[in-house]
């Protein structure tokens, strides 16, 4: 690993040895950091100004013939929508929202969870690039994905060797068990609860100072709650996404914030969708075709991975949109039917909307105020972002992995090639004085028993002239005139000199199973204290400086 930069440069030229083709769907296979401390950067974060550089000739060469408008005009409408509205939402729970001077745009976008810090590493980055970059960094708060059971989960052994066997997960609930509806439409249900998760969390954390950043964080929400419960039902994803900008900009990230379902209310969005509607079918095909496509060079047998195909039924077309009500907070997939310039819309459980096809882009304002909200799917979310809105778009491991169909759709439906996006991950383990065991030293002691068995004279130092016989006697029934012969004597023979020799090697048979065995029983606890998977939250402040450190290049 580069001990300056935190990146594995092996990592990156296995993810940069073939980029992704804009022709055709091409194998790429990701990696996971594996070390404390290490990340992903496809490409490198010192040559993204290379890729800044490319990304925006790109846009000012792009052209589609699939808008009511020119895409260049579309575009300065999207991002100035984009900047109106971040900056408003994000001035009610910040104490001061970062200047806008120019009108390049780098974004990125993620669940209001609180996530591990591989995925808020793309955060620090975010806020760095825009900087240098002289653009306004903009983070979407993906509140159109389904809200689980908010709690966070964390070992009962802080690390330490002490009580290894009784290593688990425990968890300390964010609020009341809900139904799992769009983050967007997913409330606090009880608030004594959640306003006290980041106390109980602390307390049951049971570490030693430094304190984990779960207090701090949580003080920050309470704050944010304080000022957003002007809205009519502030949902608790955002509370949480707010509480933890606001801990990044006291540390002195430069980031707007906005919801999916603030964007999905704009103008520019609503263009966006008249082009996929009225184009339904054919949209349908070549998603569907590009997704063939995907499966079959990464040989994938799923059929809901990494994205489920776009259906018909009954002379209804499936369109890569979620809707849901106020009334019906359960999320279902949105349905088209064409009939000459008229266009129905439906979630084929009862519920229908017709519509003129001119007017459906404008019919979503009217749909809101009737309590129906219609949401981009993931696909569609970075398809919208970065063909409208944005000049750089960062993806973690997920969105890297499926982003390639965005830009196949997007040259072969919208005839643009895409700006390029950037794909970063980073891998920080919770501190612990355990001894862990890797996968890797169980293979290798496995490894060492087999060699033992087989080939102890291996392990044999300075032999006595007694034990040079017995070598001596093996290598003439391995390797001599007996050698040819392949029968049961020989077998025998290897076999008992194995064993006499076995008892001279050092180290034993016996201390290196007793030795295998051990750190077999350990791997189990290895495995969940040194998960990248754990809470930012969980990490002391430590944690931000970091990653602050491995965002600059």
């Amino acid at each position: 690993m580069d001990k300056g930069t935190g990146v594995n440069p092996l990592i990156q030229d296995k993810g940069s040895e073939e980029p992704p083709n804009l022709g055709r769907v091409v194998y790429q296979k990701l990696r996971t950091p594996s070390l404390n401390g290490e990340t992903l950067q496809i490409p490198l974060l010192s040559k993204v100004g290379e890729l800044w550089q490319e990304n925006l000739g790109r846009i000012a060469c792009g052209s589609s013939t699939r808008f009511d408008r020119p895409l260049n005009e579309l575009q300065t409408l999207g991002r100035s929508e984009l900047i109106s509205s971040a900056l408003k939402y994000s001035g009610e729970y910040l104490d001061g929202v970062p200047l806008v001077s120019s009108r390049n745009i780098i974004m990125s976008g993620h669940q209001p969870e609180l996530f591990h810090p591989g995925v808020w590493y793309k955060n620090f980055v975010l806020s760095e690039l825009a900087m240098r970059q002289n653009a306004l960094a903009v983070n979407l708060v993906v509140d159109s994905d389904l809200c689980s059971q908010p709690s966070v989960s964390f070992p009962n052994n802080a690390g330490s060797e002490p009580g290894w066997k009784e290593t688990r997960l425990e968890s300390v609930a964010m609020d009341a068990i809900g139904e799992e509806v769009p983050y967007e439409a997913r409330p606090v249900i009880d608030w004594k609860l959640f306003e006290s998760f980041g106390a109980r969390l602390s307390q049951r954390l049971s570490r030693e100072e430094p304190r984990s950043l779960a207090e701090r964080l949580w003080n920050h929400v309470n704050v944010a709650t304080a000022r957003m419960k002007g809205q009519a039902t502030p949902c608790l994803g955002h509370l949480v996404a707010a509480g933890r900008h606001r801990l990044e900009s006291e540390y002195g990230l430069q980031t707007l914030e906005l919801p999916i379902g603030h964007l999905a209310e704009t103008s520019a969005f609503a263009c966006f969708f008249k082009s996929i509607i009225s184009a339904a079918d054919e949209f349908r095909l070549i998603h569907n075709a590009v997704l063939d496509e995907y499966r079959g060079v990464h040989r994938i047998r799923s059929e809901s991975h990494p994205v489920p195909k776009l259906a018909t039924h009954d002379g209804w077309i499936e369109v890569p949109f979620w809707v849901w009500s106020h009334a019906e907070r359960r999320r279902r997939r949105l349905h088209v039917r064409l009939r000459g310039d008229q266009v129905v819309l439906s979630d084929l459980s009862g519920w229908e909307c017709p519509s003129s096809l001119a007017a459906v882009g404008g019919h979503l304002s009217v749909l809101k105020k009737l309590g129906v909200l219609i949401r981009p799917r993931a696909l569609t979310t970075t398809l919208f972002s970065r063909l409208v809105l944005s000049d750089l778009f960062l993806h973690g491991m997920g969105g890297a992995k499926y982003d390639q169909l965005t830009d196949m759709i997007a040259q072969r439906f919208f005839e643009q090639k895409l700006p390029s996006y950037l794909t970063l991950t980073a891998t920080m383990q919770l501190p612990s004085s355990f001894d862990l065991v890797s996968r890797t030293e169980l293979i290798g002691l496995a490894r060492e028993l087999r060699e033992l068995k087989f080939h102890p004279e291996r392990f044999i130092h300075d032999p006595s002239e007694a034990v040079a016989d017995l070598i001596s006697q093996k290598k003439s029934w391995a390797c001599g005139a007996a050698a040819s012969q392949r029968t049961r004597e020989r077998h025998v023979a290897i076999k008992r000199l194995n064993r006499q020799l076995a008892v001279y090697a050092s180290p034993s048979v016996a201390s290196i199973e007793k030795r295998r065995v051990d750190r077999a029983e350990k791997k189990r606890a290895s495995e969940i204290l040194s998960s990248r998977e754990f809470s930012f939250c969980l990490f002391d402040a430590s944690l931000m400086d970091e990653l602050k450190r491995l965002a600059c290049f």
